[in-house]
């Protein structure tokens, strides 16, 4: 076997070490992004979780009602915690809009957000109104994704969770 020979055959055996060293990586890669949107939705389910028994631990004055009403009439402190209760909202909601934006959301995860969504500011004229005060602070896509998401709950006619508990069999 000349030197010649060897040379090819090395060539062969390096070209192919390049080959499995690419699907290799493409595999490690593709392994990644699966952990990747693993853990940012693992994230965003223990925001949520969080946010929520945090609403449910509120205390329930009829002035923060008032405030989710969307009642005129409501006093400065109602308001003020009212509105770090929506900005909370808001600031989730802006996160989950940017993750799906970026591919970093399943599509049908982003559904689930957007009915979430729909249904909080068409069953509080309150989040309505609190948009309204920050929508300023958030990214421009996102201030126009809510806005056009408000009118469409807005015109919707969605029935209140009273009425769907009452409505609902065992």
């Amino acid at each position: 076997m000349s030197l010649s020979d060897l040379a090819s055959i090395g060539g062969f055996v390096s070209g192919f070490a390049v080959l499995a060293s690419l699907i290799y990586l493409s595999l490690q890669i593709r392994q990644n992004t699966k952990h990747s949107r693993a853990l940012i939705q693992q994230g965003r389910a223990a925001r949520i979780c969080q946010t929520l028994s945090d609403m449910a631990e509120l205390d329930w004055t009829d002035g923060l009602e008032a405030c989710f009403a969307g009642e005129s009439h409501v006093s400065p402190k109602d308001l003020r915690k009212f509105n770090f209760v929506a900005r909370t909202y808001f600031v989730s909601a802006e996160d989950s809009f940017l993750q799906h934006q970026e591919g970093l959301m399943d599509h049908q995860v982003f559904e689930g957000f957007e009915g979430s969504m729909r249904a909080g500011l068409a069953a509080s004229p309150g989040f309505r109104r609190a948009w309204k005060i920050s929508r300023l602070s958030y990214v421009p896509a996102f201030r126009d994704y809510i806005d056009k998401l408000a009118v469409e709950a807005k015109a919707s006619d969605l029935q209140s969770a009273l009425a769907v508990w009452n409505a609902t069999d065992t």
